[in-house]
């Protein structure tokens, strides 16, 4: 009954699908690496990402000891409890995989027919969530850097930009602020005085400052 609820009100597209609870699954996967991908991206961090923490709308929901990111560290924990670092910022989009693995556990039973070729079904909808997630979370660091066109390396840019990050724990927000002002005539040196290892940050800006020669704005 809550599946099909869930459906009617919140997914009737998955209704005409030949399995339907499969399409939900799908959409789910779908609307949680939507979800993920926006997390990372301004540096979220949920803190307690248990299966019941989750939403099948793709919604922030039971946030208790929830933060955000200074210092960029992958490996930060918000919450005291988790003394494993199982939900760890880095950990956040493979938990997320980890908790509709679980969603598609319990919607098995639903699935008419023989169980072995239900759960191939599940396990397909499933590649929706890391086919999005990638996809998602690139088109989010583009924009963070002002890219709008996509292009070959860019992901290569991004997780670049993310190790020298990371290398020293730079602060998130205030990296992306003024790698923006860095573009203006003022330059870079408020955003290399936040770096230890200026060379390989100016190294990153020579490899940055030809990619936006590529877009059709000026970089400022």
């Amino acid at each position: 009954e809550l599946v099909q609820h869930l459906i009617e009100h919140h997914a009737p597209q998955c209704q005409a699908a030949p399995q339907p609870v499969v399409a939900l699954l799908a959409q789910v996967a779908t609307q949680t690496a939507e979800l993920i991908a926006q997390w990372q991206a301004v540096g979220f961090c949920h803190g307690v990402m248990n299966t019941d923490n989750m939403s099948l709308l793709g919604l922030s929901i039971d946030y208790g000891p929830y933060g955000f990111l200074d210092g960029f560290d992958p490996g930060h924990v918000c919450n005291h409890s988790d003394t494993q670092g199982r939900y760890a910022f880095a950990r956040q989009p493979q938990v997320a995989y980890w908790n509709l693995h679980a969603l598609a556990q319990a919607l098995l039973p639903l699935i008419p027919g023989d169980e072995e070729a239900a759960a191939a079904l599940l396990r397909e909808a499933l590649q929706a969530y890391p086919d999005r997630f990638a996809q998602a979370m690139l088109l989010r660091m583009r924009a963070k850097l002002g890219l709008r066109e996509a292009r070959d390396g860019d992901g290569a840019l991004v997780d670049d930009w993310l190790r020298l990050l990371a290398a020293t724990r730079v602060d998130y927000s205030i990296a992306h602020r003024r790698l923006g002002e860095a573009q203006l005539p003022a330059g870079a040196e408020g955003l290399r005085d936040l770096f230890l290892d200026r060379e390989a940050l100016d190294a990153w800006l020579r490899r940055y400052r030809d990619r936006l020669a590529q877009e059709p704005e000026d970089p400022a």
